[in-house]
């Protein structure tokens, strides 16, 4: 059996509980079925074990190839994880609203599957890095390797600030005026790519529309409804929405023609950066180039991706991962 690529996390004893979700106020979520963290110990300073747990199916985080767990749930769990935190052990006021700066991941080759008798205790060993903090701001970095299962799978880091509502509306405004009409995207005019496409089950999951007729640019797609990406009411467009739009535009960059099988892709690792609030109700252009494979990765294939709205550029990535070729889709490719 080959070994994890990943140095195996200390699983000291500890008193951590999966047995029911930590209050859904505490990582931001309206539905208590989309909270996934269960638990949290501090072990020392900077240093906290948290639990959480994994359903063997979800309504958006869905299986993928070969019945492997959804990569976007992975990133989901650490940033709830780094919500929870702030409020619980760093003295966050529940109205602080959080902006997401960058994540990084690298998830191991062989992803658990998901079709088990139970589902997954996931445990995430985590080291936080507080760059300032007084009692308007949290501006923080966070590590986490993630076991799963008892066995490490992947690591996870995000940086992010949390900042109170005086603070953010000057964040906020500093680009450009929030949106009157937020609840009504631009998506007018463009045509949703097929789900089996970009590797989804449903059409209200699709965030690319074809209608630039471009190579490699899309229309990003909103569904203000989705119970997932718009799970509470935001002013701007979420960060997790510019993910999966870029998961999906990386994975028909990598796929290209892909032979005569059907191909998925299933994203690996990554670098993300957040750099300007995006306005739900103008337009936004997701492109996508090649990218060569992941160093240490040969098999891997990449792409770089950005989200622009008018001239302003919101978000950027680089993504990798592999192709493969399923007897049945469950889930696709674009993680």
């Amino acid at each position: 059996m080959a070994r994890s690529m990943f140095p195996e996390a200390a699983l000291p004893p500890s008193e951590l509980s999966y047995d029911s979700c930590v209050p859904r106020t505490l990582v931001h979520k309206r539905a208590v079925s989309e909270v996934f963290v269960t638990d949290a110990v501090r072990q020392g300073p900077g240093r906290f074990a948290i639990a959480a747990q994994w359903p063997r199916d979800h309504v958006f985080f869905q299986p993928g190839a070969e019945g492997t767990s959804d990569p976007l749930l992975w990133i989901e769990t650490v940033r709830q994880a780094g919500i929870y935190l702030s409020h619980r052990f760093y003295d966050v006021p529940l109205n602080h609203p959080f902006v997401l700066a960058s994540l990084d991941f690298s998830l191991e080759d062989a992803q658990p599957p998901t079709h088990v008798p139970a589902p997954h205790a996931v445990r995430l060993d985590t080291t936080c890095d507080v760059k300032a903090q007084d009692a308007r701001r949290l501006s923080m970095a966070l590590e986490a390797v993630v076991s799963v299962d008892g066995r490490t799978r992947g690591r996870v880091g995000l940086t992010w600030q949390a900042v109170d509502p005086r603070r953010y509306d000057v964040l906020r405004r500093r680009n450009s005026p929030p949106s009157e009409n937020a609840d009504a995207p631009a998506i007018a005019g463009a045509v949703a790519l097929p789900p089996e496409a970009v590797g989804r089950r449903y059409d209200r999951d699709v965030t690319l529309a074809s209608a630039l007729g471009t190579a490699r640019a899309w229309n990003l797609r909103l569904d203000p409804g989705h119970p997932v990406l718009f799970d509470h009411a935001c002013d701007h467009i979420p960060g997790m929405a510019l993910l999966e739009s870029f998961c999906q535009a990386s994975a028909l960059t990598s796929v290209g023609s892909g032979g005569p099988a059907p191909r998925v892709w299933t994203l690996q690792s990554g670098s993300v950066h957040f750099t300007c609030f995006g306005e739900p109700d103008l337009p936004v252009v997701i492109t996508a180039r090649p990218e060569p494979a992941a160093p240490g990765r040969p098999g891997t294939r990449g792409s770089r991706v950005a989200a622009i709205q008018g001239d302003r550029p919101l978000a950027s990535a680089v993504l990798h991962g592999t192709l493969m070729r399923p007897e049945s889709i469950a889930r696709g490719g674009a993680a």
